[in-house]
């Protein structure tokens, strides 16, 4: 008796300890199930609730993107992948046949890859809801489906620089980076939006949020149209194009070329992707004019410098020579606006100490990444911010002082292209405070809060009396009956073509004749071209900046750039004085059932180069070797090509070749092996 009782008290635990191991289990299955496929992962099979899984309307997690007119600038819809588990599968072979059937893949390859060794295979990647739900309804035993958000850019480049792009669901430039805690939620607090008077849970980044713009996308369509036509006209290897409220810092209109289209942004460079207005750093050349006649008028008016005088006087030229260009120094022409400007020149120090109250030298003030990634660690500015694709962002605070481009006074004064329009901007508003600035308000539900301008960065003015004088010379230069005005400046990059000579001086000295008694013309030439204008003269409601690099131009001929300055302002004037209401679900419904058909049509033809990449190359098969299967999975799926992978580990071998084009490829073909 005594031993059985032993017995039965040595067993008890044995049982429980098995129980406890039983229930461990289930929940490491859970969790592993949890991690690796995520809430969404579920089964083909019974699934009632598949028509709400690939929504075409209501949209994911991620909120829209919107211009000032409510027009959709980034959408987000849910989409699905599948995959199956092959030791699960009943019947592989008819899994892979009615599979391939729906998915127009190769039967033999799905059923390899159905019968190979590894526990997971994909099926299908980025579905469409019709193919979604034919799998679905085919009932398959040990076919998944995953539910994802898929983003569109109804616009293709449309104001890419601005937007931004995704990959992973993580926001990763523009827009989509900034921005990514309000439209994705999950963020942290912040003072801005709670300043605005969003709803707490958007404030504290619990939940998520649409975002409007300051762009007007009719005004940015027709703004790259033209920047294009004139980068083509003038052969020139980039262009930049900025239209801004000078009042308040909206940016109307953002333009770069090269541009790149973000749906299939790894298909271009880096350097197409590169926000030219912003990381680019002009040499003020000939227009550092302008700017030396706002510091005379600061200095003389009490606004700072060591002299009584105000500066060096310079001597009027006799003749002012209103040609399209003047050279004003070896290389560096300016327009006639800018001949009677800044014959009054300060100390190279005293520029300086002016240049960065203005705001002319200081890169860092828009509320776009390119920005902050210029600025540099400071003690109390808190984290750093890093740039990766994927994982978590961290923002800076609020109230980053931003960090001159220059610190030394006897240097040579460059800005970015945003800094010199927006320092620009501050000699004309009257002497108001401006942030340059792309996010006008949060929209959620029928709730519209308009987001006030982040203040902290630099509190960049001149004085009223300043501004005022600056904008009395503008009109002397504009000549009467302007309503509008414009200075360019070029700077010469290479040497004029050789048996050619320079333009005249601001001698008005005709060039030298030739051999043969002619005047001799100096022809296109390698320059950088910048161009500064406001509309209108009285009360400037518009500024802009367009940059040329690399452009030839004739310095004898009439400028090709202040065409387009000319007729783009009025137009954003006009765009200004537009009042739109926020449409209903309704509306917003039938909007993004279009754009979901849209992307649908554009996905048919991935196979095919996008319709701005640059030159004919097209798709270039990136290298994966070395990436596990299912990683060189996912790389290659955005390319449109079926795949056949042969073996198990990673890949040691792949076909096409890293680097070889893709267009007219419809099979790639990666070998793997175990790595040692």
């Amino acid at each position: 008796m005594m031993r059985r009782g032993i017995e039965g008290k040595d067993r008890r635990p044995l049982v429980v300890g098995v129980i406890l191991l039983l229930v461990a289990a289930v929940f490491a299955v859970i969790a592993i199930k949890s991690h690796f496929f995520g809430e969404s992962g579920q089964q083909a099979q019974g699934d009632k609730q598949r028509d709400e899984q690939v929504s075409a309307v209501q949209g994911g997690g991620r909120r829209n993107i919107y211009d000032r007119n409510f027009m959709e600038l980034a959408v987000s819809f849910q989409r699905s992948s599948l995959y199956a588990r092959p030791l699960e599968l009943e019947a592989p072979e008819k899994v892979a046949r009615e599979v391939a059937k729906i998915l127009g893949l190769d039967e033999k390859n799905v059923l390899s890859a159905l019968k190979g060794e590894r526990s997971f295979a994909w099926l299908g990647r980025d579905l469409s809801r019709e193919k979604a739900v034919k799998i679905a309804d085919l009932n398959l035993k040990g076919v998944y489906r995953i539910n994802q958000v898929q983003r569109f850019y109804p616009g293709n480049q449309l104001g890419a620089h601005v937007i931004g792009f995704l990959k992973d669901e993580q926001g990763l430039a523009g827009v989509e980076f900034y921005y990514d805690s309000v439209l994705r939620g999950g963020g942290v607090y912040d003072p801005r939006l709670a300043a605005a008077g969003v709803s707490r849970k958007i404030a504290e980044g619990s939940d998520s949020a649409s975002l409007i713009l300051t762009l007007d996308s009719h005004l940015q369509n027709t703004l790259e149209q033209k920047l294009a036509g004139l980068v083509h006209s003038t052969e020139a290897k980039a262009g930049v194009a900025v239209i801004m409220v000078p009042s308040t810092g909206e940016i109307l209109g953002l333009a770069n070329l090269p541009d790149y289209d973000p749906n299939r942004f790894w298909e271009f460079s880096a350097d197409a992707r590169r926000n030219r207005a912003i990381e680019d750093l002009l040499d003020l050349g000939a227009m550092e004019r302008l700017f030396q006649e706002a510091a005379a008028l600061d200095s003389r008016s009490g606004g700072g410098g060591n002299g009584a005088a105000g500066g060096e006087a310079m001597p009027e030229p006799e003749v002012i020579q209103r040609g399209p260009w003047n050279m004003v120094a070896d290389g560096r022409y300016i327009s006639p606006e800018g001949v009677g400007l800044g014959q009054t020149v300060v100390g190279r120090g005293e520029f300086s100490v002016f240049a960065e109250k203005v705001g002319l030298t200081v890169k860092g003030e828009v509320d776009l990444p390119e920005a902050m990634f210029s600025l540099k660690e400071d003690a109390d500015a808190g984290p750093v911010i890093k740039k990766e694709e994927g994982g978590q962002v961290t923002h800076p605070p609020p109230a980053i002082q931003a960090k001159p481009l220059h610190g030394d006074k006897d240097s040579i004064p460059t800005a970015t292209p945003l800094a010199l329009l927006s320092a620009f901007s501050r000699l004309i508003n009257g002497g108001q405070v401006m942030t340059p600035h792309v996010l006008r308000a949060v929209w959620q539900d029928e709730q519209v809060w308009d987001v006030p301008v982040r203040r902290g960065i630099g509190e960049f003015a001149v004085r009223p009396d300043v501004s005022a004088g600056m904008r009395s010379e503008m009109k002397k230069a504009a000549g009467s009956g302007r309503g509008v005005f414009v200075i360019e400046s070029l700077l010469q990059k290479e040497p004029f073509p050789e048996g050619q000579a320079k333009p005249p001086s601001d001698s008005a000295a005709p060039p030298p004749a030739n051999e043969g008694g002619e005047q001799a013309k100096a022809g296109p030439a390698v320059m950088e071209s910048i161009l500064l204008g406001m509309a209108p003269l009285d009360n400037p409601e518009i500024a802009m900046i367009v940059v040329l690099e690399g452009a030839h131009i004739d310095p004898q001929a009439k400028s090709p750039v202040r065409d387009l300055a000319e007729e783009m302002m009025p137009q954003a004037r006009i765009a200004l004085q537009n009042q739109v209401k926020p449409p209903t679900a309704k509306e917003l419904a039938v909007r993004e059932v279009g754009y979901y058909k849209k992307m649908e049509t554009i996905q048919a033809q991935s196979a095919l180069p996008a319709a701005l990449a640059q030159g004919p190359q097209g798709l270039i098969m990136p290298d994966v070797r070395g990436l596990s299967g299912r990683k060189a999975m996912q790389v290659l799926q955005p390319y449109g090509v079926r795949l056949q992978i042969v073996g198990s580990g990673q890949v040691a071998s792949q076909y096409p070749l890293a680097g070889s084009a893709l267009r007219g490829v419809e099979q790639c073909v990666l070998r793997l092996k175990t790595m040692q």
